[in-house]
């Protein structure tokens, strides 16, 4: 692949330093670089791509510097063109942008040189519904977040799963995730850690107000209907992949499914995903024990 494009969030890239030294690699090893008219400006260069639709279309690869959440801003674009996203860290944890800036050039290298793999992760489709009518559909990576509004009151959701009545929960909300967002916001809320290739949907509540509660895991042929009970007197709120959100009411619901559709992650080399995962976590608990000290 030749004609890499690049996704950068200027808030982590604040100078542009390293979206300047991506251009540079890519330009030094004989690769295209595709990248939006107003950031190549701001980093000296020229590009004949004014909107983002051209921009994308003219990408073979996607590369994404920031963090997860910069990372999942891209791939919601990409998903449905099919285009591989690979993540350069500029955030903290950072489970999906495995590439770190140290190395840059050897991951270019390896893009130039088609020696990378490609592995296809499941998305969720969320359909919002509210006084019987459809006001949104919606895709996630990560998870479909249902949630209390402004108000710190407990909220109270009905969950169905196949339209059977699984579980009422009071709480703060319920957290509905792909494999792949099982260590992002399930993680804190206590869900299961799950191997993210897997086809697998997770359901979790959030602080729930009752003593029993637990996550449900259940086959990816699965449709899920969360409901607000029809004597909830606030808003709620429901959140996609943290990027877009919108407002129901009692007696609206979401419905969530598998997406026909995948996101293509482009992978340097294979990682063992617990490894990973014990890494990631241990690494960032050891830099906050120390900060604190």
């Amino acid at each position: 692949m030749k004609r890499i494009g690049i996704f950068t969030n200027r808030d982590k890239d604040k100078d542009l330093k390293y979206t300047k030294l991506l251009v540079e690699s890519i330009t030094m090893q004989g690769g295209e670089v595709i990248i939006p008219s107003d950031l190549a400006k701001d980093i000296g260069i020229k590009s004949k791509y004014e909107d983002e639709k051209e921009f994308l279309n003219n990408s073979e690869i996607i590369i994404s510097l920031g963090g997860d959440g910069t990372f999942l801003k891209a791939a919601r674009k990409v998903y449905g063109m099919g285009i591989p996203i690979m993540g350069i860290n500029l955030g903290n944890l950072g489970f999906l942008t495995e590439v770190e800036t140290g190395d840059v050039h050897s991951a270019v290298s390896s893009i130039l040189e088609d020696k990378f793999e490609l592995e296809n992760r499941m998305m969720l489709e969320a359909r919002i519904v509210s006084d019987g009518r459809t006001i949104a559909r919606d895709v996630a990576v990560n998870d479909v977040v249902i949630s209390r509004g402004c108000l710190p009151r407990i909220t109270r959701l009905k969950m169905y799963i196949d339209d059977v009545l699984t579980e009422t929960f009071p709480g703060d909300g319920l957290i509905v995730s792909t494999p792949t967002g099982s260590t992002a916001y399930t993680l804190a809320a206590g869900g299961p850690i799950v191997e993210p290739n897997t086809d697998l949907i997770i359901a979790t509540p959030i602080c729930p107000h009752i003593l029993y509660s637990r996550s449900y895991i259940t086959s990816s042929d699965k449709v899920y209907r969360i409901a607000v009970n029809e004597d909830y007197h606030h808003n709620a709120t429901v959140t996609v992949d943290g990027q877009t959100g919108y407002e129901i009411k009692a007696g609206d619901y979401v419905e969530i499914r598998k997406s026909q559709h995948y996101v293509k992650l482009a992978r340097l080399k294979k990682r063992n995903f617990f490894n990973v995962v014990r890494y990631k976590i241990y690494t960032r608990g050891e830099s906050i024990r120390n900060n604190e000290v």
